[in-house]
C-alpha cells in the first residue's frame, strides 16, 4: 500500500483572524479619514470668500504701476494722484476690465463708512482733456458714471507716507509729488484686523521728467 504525503499548506484560523482584524482597522481608520476630508470639503464648499484679500492684491498691484507723470491743469501741471483716509485715486497701468485697451486708466477707491462698502471704477487716462479728469475725482457724493464695483468691507483706512516721512498721514496734500508708501488697514467678513504696506511706483519706478507735462493744452485750450 502507497501512502502520500501532503503538505500543510494554507493559513491557520489564528492567522485568519489576525489579518481580518488588521483589515478592519485599516477600513475604519480609512472611513473616518475620508469622512473627516468630506466634512471639510462641505464646510469649505459653504463658506463664502473674503473679497478683501483678493481686493488688497488688486490695490498692491495698482499702486506698484503707479504713473507719477504730472498732467498739465488749469491751475498748473500735478500729478494725478489724490489720498484720504476713506478714498483713494491715481493713475496705473492696471486695468480691472481692460476698458482701456492698454491704456493707463484712473483707479478709484471710496470707501462708504455707513453701508461697509468699498466703491472701485476706473476712467481711461486722457491727458488732453482734463475736465472729465477733474470731475471723475471732484465729486464723491455723485456716483460715477463708469464701471463701478462694491466690495464689502467692515472697515478701512489709508494712510499715506512720503520720502522723508517718518510716519504715516491720513492724507496726502502734496501736488508736487506722490507718496512712497501706502498703508491699507481694513477688518473683512472675519472681523481680523489687517494691515498691508504697499509700494508706489515699484518695482521699476518711472522717472519724472520735469520738461514732459502731457496734455499741455488742458481740454484742446
Amino acid at each position: 500500500m502507497i501512502l502520500k504525503r501532503f503538505d500543510k499548506t494554507g493559513f491557520t484560523l489564528i492567522e485568519l483572524i489576525i489579518a481580518s482584524a488588521i483589515s478592519a482597522v485599516v477600513i475604519g481608520i480609512l472611513s473616518a479619514c475620508f469622512a473627516f476630508v468630506l466634512r471639510v470639503w462641505i464646510r469649505v464648499q459653504d463658506e463664502k470668500p473674503d473679497p478683501s484679500y483678493e481686493l488688497a492684491d488688486l490695490l498692491q498691484r495698482q499702486l506698484a504701476e503707479c504713473d507719477p507723470l504730472p498732467v498739465k491743469f488749469a491751475e498748473g501741471a500735478r500729478a494725478v494722484f489724490s489720498g484720504q483716509a476713506d478714498s483713494i485715486a491715481f493713475v496705473t497701468a492696471h486695468s480691472v476690465k481692460a476698458i482701456s485697451q492698454g491704456v493707463s486708466v484712473i483707479a478709484r477707491y471710496d470707501y462708504d463708512a455707513k453701508e461697509g462698502v468699498i466703491n472701485y471704477s476706473e476712467l481711461i487716462m486722457d491727458p488732453y482733456h482734463t475736465k472729465s479728469i477733474e470731475e471723475f475725482l471732484g465729486n464723491r457724493s455723485e456716483k460715477p458714471k463708469v464701471r463701478s464695483y462694491g466690495v464689502g468691507f467692515r472697515e478701512f483706512t489709508l494712510g499715506y507716507a512720503g520720502k522723508n516721512s517718518k510716519q504715516f498721514s491720513d492724507s496726502w496734500d502734496s501736488t508736487d509729488d506722490i507718496p512712497v508708501e501706502v498703508l491699507v488697514k481694513w477688518k473683512g467678513q472675519d472681523s481680523t484686523d489687517h494691515a498691508r504696506r504697499f509700494e508706489v511706483n515699484a518695482p521699476f519706478p518711472i522717472e519724472v521728467q520735469k520738461t514732459h507735462v502731457p496734455g499741455g493744452v488742458a481740454d484742446g485750450q
